[in-house]
């Protein structure tokens, strides 16, 4: 019995001599490598558990001779193969190979055994149906088989395991209808089935189903109303039938469901009003009932629920705010309230009490009059608070400030006026970096969603760590400038303070927020130039300050050269970059015509345009010059041209997926490095996917800029990923110098970023 303790390496062969040995658990350590072959001389094992560690297996015949073994655990490992490599398991009561990459078919071999009771292949990448399993009906009481590529329908014989207590077939491409022989299954604790596409109504025949604690049937495709007989099924805890199609009233009385502590019915077509028998369930910690057609108010009763933490009603028809914010005032423990698109064009109150532990508010689209409340910084926890899309008048409490835990604001789209507050530059968690107290709504995996525009479908973000720390002023009537206090926001990753009237200066001080991702300062009526400092931001991957007063050179190290025409448009001013006019050299003061009397203003400006006459004559005859020079010297030696520009270098190494790329392809790869292409951001650069021409995918790492550090990083990535090779570790495929720009090709990660 080794769980637990840290080791590592691989499993010795010796371990076949303890010929006598009955229990092997080395779980939980850091374990690689195959397992032995010896460890089939093991004759006498009865409980072998490797689960979470690193494991593989080179041949499968290690486990022919494991006869008497009744527990297997191989589960969170990197073992592959298929079912029927196993050997045979005459005694085998718990089979748990889950987090692997077995595939293949389903084999039927461990129902051979009389004592099978738990089967778990889920997280893994088997196909065909579950017919295999039908001989295990006598013994069987759990059943998982989640996250695979199984088809077909919940074949009758699952109905006729009368032992069975926990059955889970979650994400895979299961369908047609629930039969209503589930009845039969008297002993069901848990059924879960999210993430198939199973259809029809719900069978109302669960009455029976008493001891049923979980039920969990979202994003499927069920019709029909609810099934009311799970109100009998007084065990009940978990009730999760969000993303289906139910429609019809809430028609579930809650009165004895005494234990129920999740109930999410979001995303479907139920209407009517909120049931006041769910007043009932003390034990409820989590409701959504979100994105439905629900009227009426939140029930007086609410107050109540002295358990719940996560509420959500959003985008339904309810009204009532203040009723129902005094109501839910009384549920002390309440970390999550969602009521977005709701109480359309009402009044938002301006005296309220309670929310003491309130974290995440959001009360957007609402179209919602009045101020912002003072009742908010009573609120010492919150940490979330979105009022966008409303139409909040008046300007930004001074008090913000003091909310020593917010680091998401957005009050975007309203009519607020005024400056911004300086207090807001002294929110501690935009100062400090932030550690979330906890998560209100990650055990119950209930998501939250947040529309950054009326047409998008909204980001799903689905704990509280999530969101980027961030402030959304937009599309205010903000003015005044931006105080150079802005620089103390280091944890800030998102500002966007587009479509208002703020004027001034960018601060300098911007280039000290080292975390922002987003900057957006768009249709205002900024004025001077772009601070060169901003290219320290390395994890800028959005910059805006398009229709503003701006002038001078664009920057061009860093990011800046990735970022579209779109972010410096309407700044007749600007300069320097592929989108704007060329920078003109300076070669003298400014003249400003002046003087008593029009004549001598004129003399003054025919005076001026002469001069500029005789001196583009003169600069073009330089030019002309130094053509024909070119010409000339270009006839004797063609690689003067060349010496003046950094040479162009691709090195491609022998792991490389397409040996043969030429320069040209690479660029053509990421579409010339288009912003559609960034999958991240690295300390000295973006990273770009490309698709080089045979289809193979790459991660190309773009090094911009001509300081030693930049040279510096080079090398060093180049020297250390060419020679390192491991499993764990993104291969370098090779690298590209071109112009002042250095290229690192790495293999392409999918799901992730580098």
């Amino acid at each position: 019995m080794l769980r637990k303790k840290g080791l590592a390496g691989v499993i010795s062969s010796s371990i076949g001599a303890l010929d006598q040995l009955e229990v092997v658990d080395f779980s939980c350590n850091n374990l690689e490598g195959g397992l032995p072959l010896e460890l089939s001389n093991l004759k006498r094992l009865v409980y072998l558990d490797v689960s979470y560690n690193r494991l593989s297996v080179s041949n499968m015949e290690v486990f022919s001779g494991l006869n008497s073994v009744q527990t297997l655990n191989l589960s969170s490992n990197v073992f592959n193969g298929t079912f029927a490599e196993f050997g045979e398991f005459p005694y085998i009561s718990v089979f748990n190979i889950s987090n692997n990459s077995f595939s293949g078919e389903v084999d039927s071999r461990l129902c051979r055994s009389s004592k099978i009771k738990t089967i778990d292949i889920s997280l893994n990448h088997f196909t065909g149906g579950l017919l295999s399993f039908e001989n295990c009906t006598s013994s069987l009481e759990e059943l998982h088989v989640d996250y695979n590529s199984l088809s077909g329908e919940l074949s009758s014989f699952i109905y006729a395991m009368p032992l069975l207590e926990h059955l889970t077939v979650s994400w895979n491409n299961l369908s047609g209808e629930i039969s209503e022989e589930i009845s039969k299954l008297s002993g069901l604790r848990t059924f879960i089935i999210s993430g198939n596409r199973f259809s029809g109504p719900f069978p109302d025949v669960l009455g029976n189903l008493t001891k049923l604690e979980q039920l969990a049937a979202p994003s499927n495709l069920f019709s029909g109303t609810l099934p009311a007989s799970l109100s009998n099924s007084s065990s009940l805890q978990v009730l999760d039938l969000r993303n289906n199609s139910f429609s019809g009233n809430i028609n579930l009385d809650f009165t004895r469901l005494y234990d129920i502590r999740v109930l999410d019915l979001a995303s479907n077509r139920l209407h009517g009003q909120i049931p006041t028998s769910l007043s009932n369930c003390k034990e409820l910690q989590t409701l959504s009932i979100a994105k439905n057609v629900l009227i009426g108010n939140v029930p007086e009763s609410f107050r109540n629920l002295t358990s719940l933490s996560f509420f959500s009603l959003s985008n339904n028809s309810l009204s009532n705010l203040s009723g129902a914010l005094t109501t839910l005032q009384h549920c002390r423990n309440l970390t999550t309230l969602i009521l977005t698109r709701n109480f359309h064009g009402e009044k938002i109150p301006r005296i309220l009490s309670g929310f003491d532990n309130l974290r995440v508010l959001a009360l957007g689209n609402c179209g919602l009059s009045g101020v912002i409340p003072d009742w908010l910084l009573k609120c010492k926890a919150l940490e979330v608070l979105d009022l966008s899309w409303n139409r909040l008048n008046g300007s930004i409490p001074s008090w913000i400030g003091k909310m020593e835990n917010l680091f998401y604001l957005d009050f975007s789209n309203n009519t607020l006026s005024g400056e911004i507050p300086e207090s807001m530059m002294q929110l501690e968690s935009l100062i400090y970096s932030h550690r979330s107290s906890g998560n209100p709504f990650a055990g119950s995996g209930i998501p939250l969603f947040v529309k950054r525009n009326q047409s998008s479908y909204g980001l799903q973000y689905n704990q509280v760590s999530s969101f980027p720390p961030s402030i959304y002023l937009s599309n205010n009537r903000i003015n005044g400038t931006i105080s150079p206090n802005i620089g103390r926001l280091k944890q800030l990753h998102v500002l966007d303070l587009s479509r208002n009237n703020i004027t001034g200066t960018i601060p300098e001080s911007v280039s000290n927020m080292e975390s922002l991702e987003v900057l957006d300062l768009s249709f205002n009526d900024l004025y001077g130039s772009i601070p060169p400092s901003l290219s320290k931001l390395t994890f800028l991957s959005k910059f805006n300050v398009a229709h503003n007063n701006l002038h001078g050179p664009i920057p061009t190290s860093a990011q800046f050269p990735s970022f579209p025409n779109s972010s410096f448009e309407g700044n007749p001013g600007l300069c320097g970059s592929t989108q704007a006019r060329v920078c003109a050299v300076s070669i003298g003061p400014e003249v400003h015509p002046s003087g008593p009397s029009d004549k001598v203003g004129r003399s003054r400006i025919l005076g001026i345009t002469i001069g500029i006459g005789v001196g583009i004559a003169l600069f073009l005859a330089i030019l002309l010059l130094r053509m024909s020079r070119r010409e000339a010297r270009a006839s004797v030696n063609q690689s003067d041209e060349e010496n003046a520009r950094p040479p162009t270098m691709l090195v491609l190494f022998q792991n490389s997926e397409c040996k043969d790329l030429t320069v040209g392809e690479l660029l053509k790869s990421t579409d010339n490095f288009s912003q559609a292409n960034i999958i991240g951001c690295g300390g000295f650069g973006l990273v770009y996917k490309g698709t080089l021409p045979n289809g193979s995918k790459v991660a190309i790492k773009r090094l911009s800029g001509d300081c030693g550090q930049i040279e510096r990083e080079f090398r060093a990535e180049v020297e250390a990923l060419s020679k390192a090779q491991h499993k764990n570790l993104v291969s370098l495929q090779g690298y590209c110098q071109l112009g002042d720009d250095k290229l690192l090709i790495y293999s392409y990660m999918e799901n992730g970023s580098l």
